[in-house]
């Protein structure tokens, strides 16, 4: 079984991760200053693996709202119905506002 590892460029250091869980722990400990970013990704119901593929590309939830799932498929390179399922959670969800202005 290949386990998928992710790197984050988090200011001058990176992140490595193996799982969400930790990608999340790792990012929170990192970048204090991301919390409502994060706890807002980490409320949308989709998939972990999903969660971490919005958290690794840094997308804001704003963008991800007026986004078409035909353009975010194409951004990530996955399945439209993917990304549609994205945008649906992203629409529906709670939205926590994102502070941080260095992100996507």
């Amino acid at each position: 079984m290949q386990i998928l590892s992710t790197v984050i460029k988090t200011d001058n250091s990176n992140v490595q991760s193996t799982s969400f869980n930790s990608l999340f722990n790792s990012m929170r400990q990192k970048q204090p200053q991301l919390a409502s970013y994060l706890d807002a990704v980490d409320q949308l119901d989709i998939a972990e693996g999903l969660k971490e593929l919005l958290l690794t590309y840094g997308f804001r939830l704003e963008l991800l709202k007026s986004m078409s799932s035909n353009d975010l498929a194409e951004i990530l390179g996955i399945d439209k119905y993917i990304a549609s399922i994205i945008i649906n959670s992203v629409n529906i969800g709670p939205i926590i506002t994102d502070t941080d202005d260095d992100l996507t």
